[in-house]
């Protein structure tokens, strides 16, 4: 293999050969703050280093895929080096063994498992997904998000952390055990109900379609208490909570109904709404269009088709190319 895997794994594994060398250390530093997961895979690459086994909660038949690659590596010779730190031999093979393992998992499995002793981290790459949780509670998750949750959760607690990304929450009602949600900077606390965070490089907003969830600023007093259709907005390194009543034809979760709705929609807001769904960037380049108002429904339709609907109902000018729509 020849890929970004195997220079992570390299970057563990000379780690943990020479722990002691600046050069290595320096590397791995940079490595773990560029994404947050790598701490996860560092932690449990650590523990198979040092001979400790690994937790078996996750959900998918990841040992049959560990006994696989054990038969292989079974069958070929294995070449020791020096002892490290802990006065051990330690086979060179584990660097094979981790990098195999490591394409194995990338490539079978839409989530990505990266639990260390105590938690587990799941992440969708540029896909959709779901997760049932041990409580009952289902979580989806919209694509490039990621979120970690404790190993016994719902035994003591239900705490779970979004990372980044975007994802709903429909909870199984437990008055005794609060399901809380942490994001940067804010905790969304609730006992049962469906509601939507997401963690964006500006701040967090949740929204929330049943029941009633606490929404606040970690550290202080200042929250705000929400139900259905109000989403409230809390910006990064800030202290006011913005609010707004949503009507139902909101696109809000749009990302999990693949169903865009506009009910006499100004055109700046569908604009919003369809930069959000598809992930380009929509420049309004005539003011005067703002108020021009849309009636359409869209279900799961290619964004051409969609401006093409969109020229012809309104009888406006949309250019698209690469990431970029212009409105005029």
């Amino acid at each position: 293999m020849n890929n970004k895997t195997d220079i992570d794994i390299d970057i563990v594994i000379r780690y943990l050969e020479d722990p002691d060398n600046e050069q290595h250390k320096q590397a791995l530093n940079d490595w773990i703050q560029a994404d947050t997961g790598n701490l996860d895979i560092f932690l449990d690459m650590k523990a198979m280093w040092q001979g400790d086994a690994l937790p078996t909660a996750s959900p998918y038949d990841i040992q049959a895929q560990w006994d696989q690659l054990n038969a292989v590596l079974d069958a070929t010779p294995a070449t020791t080096g020096t002892a490290p730190q802990q006065g051990r031999i330690v086979p060179l093979t584990r660097k094979y063994w981790w990098a195999a393992a490591a394409a194995v998992v990338a490539i079978a499995l839409t989530w990505t498992w990266l639990g260390p002793g105590s938690y587990q981290t799941f992440a969708t790459a540029t896909q959709q997904d779901s997760l049932l949780l041990p409580d009952g509670s289902k979580v989806y998750l919209n694509a490039h998000t990621s979120i970690r949750y404790a190993r016994r959760f719902g035994q003591t607690n239900r705490n779970i952390r979004i990372d980044k990304g975007e994802a709903f929450f429909d909870v199984t009602r437990n008055e005794t055990v609060p399901f809380i949600v942490n994001a940067p900077e804010v905790e969304v606390q609730v006992l049962g109900t469906a509601f939507n965070v997401k963690a964006a490089s500006s701040g967090v907003k949740v929204f929330v379609q049943s029941g009633k969830v606490s929404a606040a600023y970690k550290g202080t007093e200042k929250k705000v208490i929400l139900t259905p259709g109000v989403e409230a907005s809390l910006q990064h390194n800030g202290t006011n909570i913005d609010t707004q009543l949503h009507k139902k034809s909101n696109n809000i979760l749009a990302w999990k109904t693949r169903c865009l709705t506009f009910d006499d929609t100004p055109l700046a807001e569908v604009a919003t709404s369809l930069a959000d769904f598809y992930g380009v960037e929509i420049s309004l380049s005539n003011p005067a269009l703002s108020d021009k108002k849309l009636l359409a429904t869209f279900r799961n339709m290619p964004l051409d088709e969609v401006l093409d609907i969109m020229r012809k109902t309104l009888q406006i000018n949309i250019t698209h190319k690469n990431n970029l729509v212009e409105i005029y």
